[in-house]
């Protein structure tokens, strides 16, 4: 059965008719992304303007739309790391980078970002680059992370 038919069953199978999240959750899940083809075929087949599928993928950071992705650079802040020295890890990865945090570099590779907490507290400093999650992490190691 190819996507849309996929797709289309889900939605028909919804209990809130509403809910395009659980739809966009399945296509990202299978395809990796969500292609403005597919945008458009949820938004016509749920009765939904596109843009309003759109800004729920803009509201899920865990859903990512057609087109380059943001790389998302997390580094703990939380008082364990930042006891192990997250503080300095996070102002080479400003350096590194050229941005603050909640910035986008210029060339739109990398979002630098701070998390309170990864729970693996007895590992810090811990940096979260996109779904890995990196313990122990110095500013040169963090150097290392961000050339690949």
């Amino acid at each position: 059965m190819d996507l849309k038919e996929e797709v289309k069953k889900i939605i028909e199978n919804l209990e809130d008719k509403n809910n395009e999240l659980e739809v966009l959750e399945f296509i990202q899940n299978t395809e990796g992304y969500i292609s403005k083809d597919m945008i458009k075929f949820v938004a016509d087949k749920m009765d939904k303007f596109d843009f309003s599928i759109e800004n729920t993928i803009k509201f899920y950071p865990h859903l990512k739309g057609e087109g380059k992705q943001i790389i998302e650079v997390k580094i703990c802040t939380h008082t364990a790391c930042k006891n192990n020295g997250s503080g300095k890890v996070l102002e080479e990865a400003k350096k590194l980078l050229g941005v603050e945090v909640d910035e986008i570099t210029s060339d739109g590779k990398y979002k630098l970002m701070t998390q309170r907490c990864f729970g693996q507290c007895g590992k810090g400093p811990n940096v979260k680059i996109e779904n890995e999650i990196y313990n122990k992490v110095t500013p040169k190691i963090l150097a290392n992370l961000l050339k690949k």
